[in-house]
């Protein structure tokens, strides 16, 4: 009878597997093309040559090299580790090259891939490529980043295989997904508004794919388009919101986030993990004036009120990682609390960040008025105590040195303690962290 059941069970796990197997199918047939017309020709030599510079531009927006390119590798060739909770995906090699890379893509193959998530030769493409971002670029500036593209040195370099659920063949199963999780998502175009908030959504909105990192997502990992760049998490890091409530909140102006986009340090911190990533390879070689039209975009309310500086400036002010005193201790349950928690500062951080969390200009950043302190999610802080920062240099030539991990050295309740009489201090949160906090994070990180 036992037996008997197993088999029953292996039959109907196939049947099931069949039937969403042929369902797939059957969606994947009837999902519609939304790539323009007239791309079965060729770009002529001189349109390409004219479309390069603005294909570059739009590269450098779309951080294409900070997710195809390794640290140490060939520009393009692929090879980045993107972790998911189903498995390892890796970036693949878009050099022109015919073996390896996207050589063989026709114009209309490559709309289609940032329009649609359809590849040429693998079908589906996994969201991981942020399509449900790219697809509101217009054919215009599509042909122009392929123009660009295409120009590169070709990289025989293979491709990585993923791990995880990737290693079979889910590719068709996609057809679901992107049923659920992929809206209509036009590039923004308000005529209320200036024309560099239209210029400066289109590209937070679009190709630079902002609220992929800095929204919440369902159980399908698909974004949450209504809670757009409110933030979210990721591998025991919490993701900053980016609304402008949020970034006034924390003391941002037009001045300060152009600033740190293109620096990677303002008076509210700098930039780290994968954010470092965005502004080394992206955000610091944009023409500033696209990130002054960033800046006024996200710092823009819904009633379409400029939040913080009235206007971006003309040039970047001179960096600095000193920090402004915008926020004032608070109190919390007992003296006796904080005092343990001020102690565990003392003499674990306060070396290197300063007894009054001022930090080293160039060199170590500092707590005071840090925005990662003020956040209402202590995860990002947690995890960056107990797994530390390497040495970071920034596009300007700037350093910050290392800071160890203390996850061998400081226990979940001194950690708690440390962090939580931290953030009562310079960052306005009066919610104790707890050890389960920690628990979490550690073994998110492990």
């Amino acid at each position: 009878m036992t037996k008997s059941r197993s088999i029953r069970k292996i039959l109907y796990t196939i049947i099931i597997v069949g039937i969403l197997f042929s369902l797939a199918v059957l969606f994947g047939a009837f999902r519609t093309s939304s790539i323009g017309p007239n791309l079965d020709k060729p770009l002529t030599s001189e349109e390409v040559a004219k479309l390069i510079p603005r294909g570059k531009e739009l590269a450098i927006a779309g951080d294409c090299f900070g997710c195809h390119s390794l640290p140490e590798g060939p520009l393009a060739a692929g090879g980045r580790a993107i972790g998911t909770p189903f498995g390892t995906i890796y970036s693949t090699n878009i050099t022109p090259d015919k073996t390896f890379g996207i050589g063989n893509y026709t114009r209309a193959d490559f709309h289609r891939a940032l329009k649609d998530g359809i590849g040429k030769e693998r079908g589906n493409l996994y969201p991981a490529m942020p399509f449900v971002f790219t697809h509101m670029t217009t054919s215009e500036d599509l042909d122009a980043l392929y123009a660009y593209v295409m120009t590169l040195p070709p990289m025989p370099v293979a491709n990585k295989e993923n791990t995880g659920v990737f290693v079979l063949p889910v590719r068709p199963f996609m057809n679901f997904w992107t049923l659920l999780n992929f809206p209509k998502h036009d590039a923004p175009n308000n005529p209320q508004r200036s024309a560099q908030w239209n210029r400066g959504a289109y590209i937070v909105e679009g190709l630079a794919h902002c609220g992929a990192c800095h929204s919440p997502r369902n159980f399908m990992m698909g974004v949450d388009f209504s809670r757009s760049l409110q933030g979210g998490e990721e591998a025991g890091l919490a993701i900053p919101d980016i609304t402008a409530e949020a970034l006034s909140k924390h003391g941002y102006d037009t001045a300060s986030l152009s600033q740190f986009l293109q620096t990677g340090i303002s008076p509210q911190g700098s930039s780290f993990a994968d954010m470092n990533t965005v502004t080394h390879f992206s955000t610091s070689q944009m023409a500033i004036k696209d990130v002054e039209d960033v800046s006024i975009y996200l710092l823009t309310d819904k009633n379409g009120q400029l939040l913080g500086a009235k206007s971006a400036p003309d040039a970047l002010p001179e960096t600095s990682n000193q920090q402004t005193d915008s926020t004032q201790p608070v109190r919390i349950q007992t003296d006796s609390t904080l005092e343990t928690g001020r102690m565990m500062y003392m003499s674990t951080c306060a070396g290197c960040h300063g007894i009054s969390g001022e930090g080293v200009p160039n060199g170590i950043p500092a707590l005071k008025g840090n925005a990662i302190l003020a956040m209402d999610n202590p995860e990002t802080f947690i995890n960056v105590v107990l797994t530390g920062i390497p040495t970071t240099t920034f596009p300007n030539g700037q350093r910050m040195y290392a800071m160890p991990s203390f996850a061998d050295d400081l226990n979940s309740q001194e950690i708690a303690d440390l962090i939580t009489w931290a953030r009562a201090e310079w960052g306005g949160q009066a919610k104790p962290v707890t050890t389960e906090q920690v628990e979490k994070v550690k073994k998110a990180t492990q």
